[in-house]
């Protein structure tokens, strides 16, 4: 029987059509979906393609407001109980696209979400941009950052290192699953739960809501976000 179903998206910041950054999502992706299925659980991915979306993160920016192509890629996140997350590096950094879809989006999204960062690029040297600049991003975003990072240079195709790292970050993400999802099982049903046992027919699936915009924008709210000034505590 399956334990439990979790929903995975998976990000993908590649600037091309058949990228190595789009190769190292699937990769990452895969090696969950397997990690997931020797424990008895199932993992269904969602995937959003930055590439495709660039006209709208741009709107977005500019506007504050998400046209119906990213708002659909925001609920998809939402909705989500782990993360893939992958960009090209550029300049020992992420790009500007990934940063700016993370910039629009809502407070609270990722609060407690567990997550693999990986990044490509074209030499070893920027291995470390998974720990100086993805990890940051997400530990400020309140997410759950997996302690196996990947970097993927054009070296690191030809042998079995990739993927060997692949799978040791998936089973971090597939045991921080089980925790989540483990143990006495609530299934969601048409809005009522029941609570059955391991042993029993049910698989488990997330008990918690989807995650909206609208319903996000107020969640984990940072309290350094609105810092009164010294006049207005003056006044008080």
């Amino acid at each position: 029987m399956t334990n439990w179903t979790a929903r995975l998206a998976v990000i993908s910041g590649g600037l091309s059509e058949e990228s190595s950054t789009h190769r190292l999502a699937q990769l990452l992706s895969d090696a969950v979906v397997e990690s997931a299925r020797k424990q008895g659980s199932e993992v269904v991915v969602e995937r959003i393609d930055l590439r495709a979306l660039a006209h709208d993160i741009t709107t977005a920016s500019l506007t504050g407001f998400a046209p119906p192509a990213l708002a659909d890629a925001y609920e998809v996140l939402g909705a989500a109980d782990a993360m893939v997350a992958v960009t090209p590096t550029y300049k020992a950094s992420f790009t500007g696209l990934f940063k700016s879809f993370w910039d629009a989006t809502a407070g609270g999204v990722l609060s407690g979400v567990p997550v693999i960062v990986g990044a490509t690029g074209g030499s070893a040297r920027h291995s470390l941009v998974t720990d100086t600049a993805l990890r940051p991003l997400f530990a400020y975003m309140k997410a759950l950052v997996m302690p196996t990072a990947v970097y993927a240079a054009p070296d690191d195709w030809a042998g079995r290192g990739l993927e060997a790292r692949a799978s040791e970050a998936a089973d971090e993400l597939t045991q921080q699953l089980e925790r989540m999802l483990g143990g006495a099982d609530v299934v969601v049903n048409g809005g009522s739960d029941a609570r059955v046992s391991k042993d029993g027919e049910a698989p488990r699936t997330s008990s918690k809501s989807v995650r909206t915009l609208a319903e996000t924008r107020n969640r984990a709210r940072d309290p350094f976000v609105a810092v009164p000034t010294m006049e207005e505590m003056l006044r008080r």
